[in-house]
């Protein structure tokens, strides 16, 4: 079968495959036309991520999610992950719980264009990376406070203890 596989920068390119092809196949031909590395790659059909499962997402096959001859899937290009100069072991990119931000991404699909959601999604990682950014030690306290000590935080947000 046929399918068109278009970047959301405008390029595109048309690739024969079967519905059994694995999503890791599809990928690899998709670096193959248009040169984008695998890791960069998040491909999407009718707005939803090929990826039903955390654990092997490209393990799955074309025909899981019912895509068929002539079918377009929209591209999504992934800036490189790089260490940032300040932290040299930490990740750029989203933040460390891929399940969350998966969620969050088929509901902003639900609600939004693939365009206008991966913006709104860029900027609630950003958000949430800066509001972590800006935590003290103070604030970390009071966090581990109220989680692992609930009654003392209660006494105190009571003005009972300072």
């Amino acid at each position: 079968m046929l399918l068109t596989v278009k970047a959301l920068q405008g390029r595109e390119c048309s690739l024969q495959v079967s519905p059994d092809e694995r999503i890791s196949s599809l990928k690899r031909l998709v670096f193959e036309k248009l040169n984008v590395p695998v890791s960069q790659q998040r491909l999407l059909f009718k707005g939803k991520a090929l990826a039903a499962c955390a654990s092997s997402p490209d393990e799955h096959r074309l025909s899981d999610y019912s895509i068929g001859p002539e079918s377009k899937l929209n591209l999504v290009i992934k800036p490189p992950e790089k260490a940032s100069p300040e932290e040299p072991g930490r990740r750029a990119g989203p933040p460390q719980n891929p399940v969350i931000w998966h969620t969050l991404a088929q509901v902003l699909g639900r609600h939004f264009s693939v365009a206008d959601a991966e913006k709104v999604l860029e900027q609630l990682q950003k958000d949430y990376e800066r509001s972590l950014r800006l935590l003290s030690l103070d604030d970390i306290e009071r966090l581990a406070t109220r989680l692992l000590h609930p009654e003392v935080a209660e006494a105190v947000e009571m003005g009972f203890l300072d």
